[in-house]
């Protein structure tokens, strides 16, 4: 599953929650108040689901986190004093086992598909065939270098950024056309202006920004 779908199926969850709420059929806060640590959990699972440019340190790290304080919530452990020193735990295991240095990662595919979450993502297409993909950022980043890849006609490819932003890079020889809807954010074209006379491959990109950013050049 993309990372735009994972965003919108949260979107449309909250939304229902919502709206079940307002219709007095359940008790939204009152629910959150009990389940909240499988929020934290759910986070982790679509971290290591998604994890195709990224390690599964964070993803690790929020389910730990979350199952630490349901335990803590739905068990009689007692473990309110002892949560703060196993956080401390957690985290210095994760930066212990994390990279230091995270180098750029290859992808050849056609497609491209990349969820970012809490991190960032840093990828270098080299693919003969490039037709386009996903690429998703929610409070992370992500770096995206087309120059190394043959961009066919027509391809196309869509940007989602939630508190966050991407970066992409295109070829000299690749006209680019924006589409999308900016939510309180919005995008920056810096390619070359090309004269209409010039035949080269369109690569359309389809923007969706809320309180996020995207920027675009060669």
């Amino acid at each position: 599953m993309s990372g735009r779908i994972w965003l919108g199926v949260l979107f449309l969850l909250f939304g229902l929650g919502f709206l079940l709420h307002q219709a007095n059929i359940i008790d939204l806060s009152q629910l959150f108040s009990n389940w909240w640590p499988l929020l934290l959990m759910m986070i982790g699972m679509v971290l290591l689901i998604s994890r195709k440019h990224s390690s599964a340190s964070s993803g690790l790290l929020f389910l730990l986190i979350g199952l630490l304080f349901l335990m803590n919530r739905w068990f009689d452990l007692n473990l309110k004093a002892y949560i703060l020193p196993l956080l401390f735990i957690i985290i210095g295991i994760v930066i212990i086992f994390t990279r230091i240095k995270r180098e750029k990662n290859i992808h050849i595919a056609d497609d491209l598909d990349t969820f970012v979450l809490f991190s960032g993502a840093d990828i270098n297409s080299q693919s003969q065939t490039f037709q386009g993909g996903t690429v998703t950022t929610i409070l992370g980043g992500a770096e995206i270098d087309l120059r190394d890849a043959q961009i066919i006609d027509g391809a196309s490819i869509d940007l989602t950024t939630v508190l966050g932003g991407v970066e992409l890079k295109v070829p000299d020889d690749v006209q680019v056309e924006i589409y999308g809807i900016p939510i309180l954010g919005g995008w920056e074209d810096k390619t070359r202006v090309r004269r209409q006379t010039e035949e080269v491959p369109v690569l359309k990109v389809n923007c969706l920004t809320i309180l996020g950013g995207v920027e675009i050049r060669n």
